[in-house]
């Protein structure tokens, strides 16, 4: 007679069984070590708590002490989780951002010893190095490609999920779903508390769910983009139509260049900016911001139609933070206090950097810009191996459209120009899938083979 066998989502390590057939230590035939029988359920513990994390990504508010969130006490599960996995089954840890986010925590702790504030630098020190640890726990778990596929879709379904309810709660007028408050007009928050935080994760979960090709069918999954889009649009946010424009940009350049070589792809870039091009200069973009103000539609009034304003504020905002630098130390403010600074010194508008680029440089100073560039770099090497076609069979544990990722890290590049986005839990989410990704491809490309060189006097 034959038992049932229960089956496993993919990503998940079986149950190892002795060779009588019976479980590590269930006690039938002969038994094995209970070392793998414990090794394989915190295996999944650890891949399990680090689904829940990502699909929890949204449950940013309402916050606690230190900005902390519900979702950083997932976070720290699953970190613990995988830690214990490591020690365990003495799994091999790589941290492929660490010298990056090293120079930029070294930047940040210098310019806290010289800061005005140095609990604040502290905290968000302390902070960073949560970030990295957790980064380095996802790149742990995603190095299999089953398991990236599996935290991959766990976002997409819950980012999915989270998206249907802000368009249904729209739709009912319910402020308690859309997180609609006064100070930001009609512009949908959800859980987030800010429209452009809320913005980058639709952004980037739209991209991931283009990755992991899920739902599976056309149908359902062609809804899953129509309700990311729409919560996009709720959140009003210029930005996020920029980012996603880019990263739609990127990933039908990399379809002609697939097709058509690099003259398909270089087309296809050159075609949507002069179609770009002659779209403002027949409409000059003054003239849109005008109508849209005047269109009596909150939707436009609160993003085309508040542009100038908001362009105009943010450079108001850099003056101020390069005069904030430059009459301070060079070595920058310390970490996370840009707002508090420029209020104390009576400065007209007294925001966050609003830049990571900026905030790095007045901040951290030299040291913290050069890390972070370092970091992105880093990102940008290992996003381009995800661009070339795989050789071989396509291998069905493996992300579909890994291009998906690449978009997204664009996508991510452009909002660091406009707002702090490297403190986001999902950026480094992100961030390790495709340092997992591009190590599962060099793992399938295997080693490099040398040609040795022919001695004197022609071939062998």
């Amino acid at each position: 007679m034959t038992g049932a066998t229960a089956t496993l989502p993919p990503g998940f390590p079986p149950h190892r069984t002795s060779p009588s057939g019976g479980r590590h230590g269930s006690g039938g035939g002969m038994p094995g070590p209970p070392t793998a029988a414990v090794r394989g359920t915190v295996e999944r513990l650890a891949v399990g708590s680090m689904a829940v994390a990502f699909a929890a990504q949204f449950a940013v508010r309402p916050s606690g002490p230190g900005n902390s969130s519900p979702v950083d006490a997932l976070t720290l599960v699953s970190l613990l989780s995988v830690a214990m996995w490591a020690a365990a089954a003495r799994v091999p840890v790589r941290a492929p951002y660490a010298i990056g986010f090293g120079l930029m925590v070294l930047g940040g702790a210098l310019a806290g010893l010289v800061s005005d504030l140095p609990g604040t630098a502290l905290l968000a020190l302390a902070q960073d190095v949560v970030l990295l640890a957790w980064g380095t726990a996802v790149v742990t778990v995603a190095r299999d490609p089953a398991r990236l596929r599996l935290l991959a879709t766990a976002w997409s379904y819950a980012a999915t999920a989270c998206a249907s309810v802000l368009v249904a709660g729209s739709l009912a007028h319910l402020t308690v779903i859309t997180g609609v408050v006064a100070r930001e007009g009609n512009r949908a928050l959800f859980t987030f508390g800010d429209p452009n935080y809320a913005a980058t994760y639709w952004v980037l979960s739209l991209f991931v769910v283009y990755a992991a090709k899920v739902p599976r069918r056309s149908g359902p999954r062609v809804l899953a983009y129509a309700v990311l889009v729409w919560a996009l649009l709720l959140t009003e946010s210029n930005g996020g139509l920029v980012e996603l424009g880019l990263g739609c940009l990127l990933i039908a350049a990399v379809a002609m260049h697939r097709r058509h070589g690099l003259v398909g792809a270089i087309a296809c870039v050159l075609l949507t900016g002069v179609v770009t091009t002659a779209a403002l200069t027949a409409v000059p973009l003054s003239s849109i911001q005008t109508w849209a103000r005047t269109s009596g539609q909150s939707i436009l009034v609160n993003s085309l139609g508040r542009s100038n304003d908001s362009s105009a504020q943010r450079s108001l905002l850099v003056t101020e933070s390069l005069q904030l630098y430059q009459t301070g130390n060079t070595l920058g403010t310390g970490p996370a206090t840009t707002k508090a600074l420029l209020s104390a010194r009576g400065y007209p508008y007294a925001k966050e950097a609003h830049d990571d680029y900026l905030a790095a440089l007045v901040e951290r100073g030299p040291v913290g810009l050069l890390g972070l560039l370092v970091l992105l770099a880093s990102a940008a090497y290992r996003a381009g191996r995800l661009l070339r076609p795989r050789p071989g069979p396509p291998d069905p544990r493996e992300l579909p459209r890994p291009v998906g990722l690449v978009a997204a890290l664009l996508a991510t590049a452009a909002a660091s120009t406009y707002y702090e986005v490297m403190h986001f839990r999902f950026v480094w989410g992100l961030l390790a899938f495709v340092a997992a990704a591009s190590f599962a491809d060099a793992a399938r490309r295997g080693p490099r083979r040398r040609v040795a060189p022919s001695p004197a006097g022609g071939p062998r």
